[in-house]
């Protein structure tokens, strides 16, 4: 599936999580996402993990342990990937470039078309 259908799909799941998770979710990736902007490998940002601990910063933001944090975190995960795999199951991307073309001249162009089904 498209990288954009995937980050679209994602963020509407996010949207819809209860307030707790998705205040968390959202404060713990828009650090590492800062941390990553300022790397230009991955060495150096899994240094800066270590040094900058996101876990850490959140735990401390929404007064939890880092274990609960951890815990918590990747149970978001878990339930974000699981609402992704129901919801790519329920869409499907098919081919209709020959029927579109197919009463047309083929064209030189190198074009796909695409029905999006829900």
């Amino acid at each position: 599936m498209n990288d954009k259908l995937m980050n679209i799909l994602t963020r509407s799941i996010i949207a819809r999580l209860p307030a707790k998770k998705k205040n968390l979710y959202q404060y713990i990736e828009s650090l590492e996402d800062r941390l990553a902007s300022q790397c230009e490998t991955k060495e150096q940002f899994l240094n800066l993990l270590i040094q900058r601990s996101p876990f850490q910063q959140a735990a401390n933001h929404f007064c939890m342990t880092v274990d609960e944090t951890y815990r918590l975190m990747k149970q978001i995960e878990n339930e974000i990937n699981r609402e992704l795999d129901k919801r790519i199951d329920q869409h499907k991307w098919i081919d209709y470039t020959e029927k579109v073309i197919k009463n047309q001249e083929k064209t030189k162009q190198k074009m796909k078309y695409f029905l999006f089904v829900t």
